[in-house]
Order: C-alpha cells, then sequence, then structure tokens
C-alpha cells in the first residue's frame, strides 16, 4: 500500500494526550556493557554513510538508507542517496529528506514535493534530491531521514557554487525556559520573555527585586546583538485573573517602566515601540495542574529584537553565536551506543518504555537519541506523540535538557509549530517493537559531557553522556 510519511514543512497531525501513571515513572537501572550488552542497530553497510530504518505509518517500509553525497552547482544543491527495500514484496514511499546545517542553524527544504516510488525487495534505487543554494560554505551538512533512520550526520559538501545573496533557508530557534526569563533566539530575531514577579511586585508597576540584575543581562544582550536601525518591541503581559481593563493598564504600564531602564542602559541609537497587550497571547496554558507556573510564565514584559548582520566570510555565519555556543558537525554515527536507562509510563491502559541512548553534539545542538517501545496491550496509535500544552505541534516538546534552572527545548523550525526531531514517535507500533527517535535540542552553556534528560512523561533521567 502506498506510504505518505509527514514532511517536516508539514503541521504534524493531532496529537494523543499523554498521562504518566499514579505512581509515576518506573526507573531501570542501565544494562552492564561490554561482551554481554546487547548488540548495536543502524550498522552501516561497507562503512558507508547508511543507516536501516522504518519509513511511513501504519505498515512502514523496511530499507537502507544510504547518503552518497551533498552537492552545490548551478544555483541549486543536490543530494543523492541509495535506498534499498528490505522488505520481500514490493512497496511505494516517498523520502521527502531535508538539510540540516547545524553550525548555522539553518535548514533546507526540498525544491519541489517528493513523488512516492516503487521500491523493489534488495534492489538499490538512486534517489536525488534538489534543495535551494546553501548560505556560506558549510563543509558538512546533516542528512534528515523521514524514518527511524533518522539523522545521518557528516555529510561532506562538495562543488564549487557561490553562496547566494539571501539564501531560501528556515531559521531554526532555541527555547529556553528559565527563572527569571524565557528566551526563544533565531539567528535572525530574538525574543526574551522577562518574568514580571522577578522585576515587580503583585499587580505593581514600580521595578524592585531583582529587576537590576535582569535588566542588566537583557540589556547585555541588546547591545551584543540587536541590529539597532530596527526599534526595540517591548509588550507587556498579565495572566488570566482580574479585570481587564486594569490588566491591560498594568501591563502598559509595565512595559514602559522596563522600556525607561533599557533607555538608561543602552543610551542613543536605539528606538522603541512600546505597548501593553493585557491578558493576551498567552505563552503558557492556565487552569491546569501547573496553573501557578503557567500564569507566572504569562506575567511578563516581552523585548523583540532583530539581529545585527555581519559581513559574511566564506566559511563562518553572518549571525552571532549560539548562547550554548557551537561545535563542528558531528562525524557520521554508524550505530547508536547501548543503553543508558529505561523509565516507563501509562498512557491510558497502555504501558510505554523509553530507552535513553547516550547523546551527542552536532555543531549548535545536542541530539537526544532514544528508543520507544510499546509494552502493550494494543498496539501503540500511529499519531503517538509526547507534546508539552505550551509548545504544540510537535511530537517531542515535553522532552529537553535541564541546565540548573533553566530547560532547553525542541528546538522550532520557523515561526511554525514544527520541531526538529524524527516525524513520527511511532514508526513500529507492535508490543516489544522499539521505534527509533531523536530531538534536536539546544546545547547548554559550557559544552556539558553529562546532562539531565526531562523526558516529559517519562520522568528524568540523569547523567546521560554527551560525546
Amino acid at each position: 500500500m502506498p506510504i505518505a510519511p509527514r514532511a517536516l514543512a508539514l503541521p504534524l497531525a493531532v496529537l494523543l494526550a499523554a498521562s504518566c501513571d499514579d505512581t509515576g515513572p518506573k526507573k531501570v537501572d542501565p544494562p552492564v556493557t561490554g561482551a554481554s550488552a546487547a548488540a548495536p542497530t543502524h550498522a552501516p553497510a561497507g562503512g558507508s554513510l547508511s543507516r536501516e530504518g522504518w519509513f511511513g505509518s501504519g505498515d512502514p517500509l523496511h530499507a537502507r538508507v544510504e547518503v552518497r553525497g551533498v552537492e552545490r552547482a548551478a544555483g541549486k544543491t543536490t543530494a543523492r542517496l541509495v535506498v534499498t527495500s528490505l522488505d520481500a514484496s514490493a512497496r511505494q514511499a516517498a523520502f521527502p529528506v531535508t538539510l540540516l546545517d547545524p553550525v548555522n542553524r539553518r535548514l533546507y527544504r526540498p525544491a519541489a514535493a517528493p513523488e512516492a516510488r516503487p521500491f523493489a525487495p534488495n534492489a538499490p534505487q538512486e534517489v536525488t534530491v534538489d534543495f535551494p543554494a546553501l548560505a556560506g560554505r558549510p563543509e558538512k551538512l546533516t542528512v534528515l531521514t523521514p524514518g527511524s533512520a533518522g539523522e545521518i550526520t557528516g555529510v561532506p559538501v562538495t562543488g564549487t557554487d557561490a553562496p547566494p545573496a539571501a539564501p531560501a533557508a528556515v531559521d531554526l530557534y532555541d527555547i529556553t525556559e528559565g527563572e527569571t526569563r524565557d528566551v526563544t533566539a533565531g539567528s535572525s530575531d530574538v525574543k526574551l520573555n522577562l518574568r514580571a514577579d522577578a522585576l515587580f511586585a503583585s499587580g505593581k508597576a514600580t521595578l524592585g527585586g531583582r529587576a537590576g540584575q535582569v535588566l542588566d543581562q537583557a540589556a547585555k544582550e541588546i547591545k551584543a546583538e540587536a541590529d539597532p536601525s530596527r526599534p526595540l518591541t517591548l509588550n507587556g503581559h498579565t495572566d488570566g485573573k482580574g479585570d481587564g481593563d486594569r490588566n491591560l493598564k498594568l501591563s502598559r504600564e509595565r512595559a514602559e517602566a522596563v522600556e525607561k531602564e533599557l533607555r538608561t542602559r543602552l543610551g542613543g541609537g536605539f528606538t522603541y515601540t512600546t505597548s501593553g497587550r493585557g491578558e493576551q497571547n498567552p505563552v503558557a496554558g492556565e487552569g491546569g495542574k501547573d496553573d501557578a507556573a503557567a500564569r507566572s510564565r504569562n506575567r511578563r514584559v516581552e523585548i523583540s529584537y532583530t539581529v545585527r548582520r555581519t559581513e559574511a566570510t566564506a566559511t563562518a555565519s553572518t549571525s552571532p553565536a549560539p548562547r550554548g555556543g557551537t561545535a563542528a558537525p558531528a562525524a557520521f554515527r554508524a550505530q547508536d551506543g547501548a543503553k543508558v536507562a529505561s523509565r516507563h509510563a501509562r498512557f491510558g491502559q497502555q504501558k510505554r518504555r523509553i530507552d535513553v541512548k547516550p547523546f551527542y553534539r552536532d555543531g549548535a545542538y545536542i541530539v537526544a537519541v532514544f528508543d520507544l517501545v510499546n509494552e502493550g496491550p494494543g498496539t501503540t496509535p500511529p499519531d503517538a506523540s509526547y507534546s508539552h500544552r505550551d509548545y504544540p505541534g510537535g511530537l517531542f516538546t515535553s522532552f529537553g535538557v535541564v541546565n540548573g534552572k533553566d530547560v532547553h527545548r525542541a528546538v522550532r523550525v520557523g515561526t511554525e509549530t514544527t520541531y526538529l526531531s524524527a516525524l513520527s514517535a511511532a514508526f513500529r507500533t507492535a508490543p516489544g517493537e522499539p521505534s527509533r527517535a531523536y530531538v534536536y535540542l539546544p546545547a547548554p552553556p559550557g559544552d556539558p559531557r553529562t546532562v539531565v534528560f526531562d523526558a516529559g512523561p517519562f520522568g528524568k533521567v540523569n547523567n546521560v553522556p554527551v560525546s
């Protein structure tokens, strides 16, 4: 039957609500490594850049995908793949791969939507996918496949085509939730949500408490990154409690108080657009079990600015370095590491397990790798997801890396409700069948060698190694 994997460019399907059982997530000690450890999966054929996986949903195609390379020429970029069906009968599938520049934080989508094609058993078939011209001169990219084979890192880029003046790439946004502020940062624009609770007393518009420290840090970042030819936009927000007119007035007065302090810290050269929005445009859903935390996030002064562009060089990005720093693109990983830990959770009557593998750095990101295993009863729903209600549209937005009091959430693609992760949480749905998945997360500052992984409904996993 035809298979239609969901392209990263499209919104994901309706999400499945997930909840843990009453006793909370279950912990399982990591396995013994060495000769007795289970054999790793996803081994390549003949040392090539290839992975084996399942592609599509429902009745997925079992295949091996090899990336032969990425070539730039004549105003475009071409990825060349070889797909070999490992099924016993002929099948049809499309392969909507995307290209990730993990250092410069850009995503490239195909120039045209791929069409489904037939794949005969054990018959290698070449697949070419054209993309827009690349910005800058990246030496290696990551090819994101649409199945459980996932990410194929360290793919060399060949060719000498000149970079375009205006690259047709999609910006990627780091999302970090903190104690005093939330930050959504891309290569072209940044939004700082300063928590009103850290700036003002309840119901007041007079700055106090930790306001000086919070505003000092905000001003430092604005000076370093913001384009002074574009206005700084300040919007005040309240939570949903209280009188609407009073909330609107309070939000405007708070935004004006922050503007006054920023003018003092930044000096001349910037223009400001300041307003109050009251309880409009909440960033967190109020009324649930985390109502107090949601209301705290909604009470905020939002500062948005455009990132200042610098002169591009042959090898460098035109955007500032990400807050967590960057590293080289990851080398190709022929296989995942041995399981670090397991956690269990219930979703209605069904029990599922997450087997966490070692994480790794790919440019500006940490790649979280894990298997999802159905422990029954019944099959995993094909639209299963582990989303956070404040970040709808992503399969793994409840997952993150915890760094002190900060949580680094799944990387968002552009302004959409799409995130940089596997395209399904249920490539394999029968009990006992592992379904490999991944999610890209912003790397915390300091290049940590181990992290705390927040696996959403499955709970937290400490000391996950990062290579």
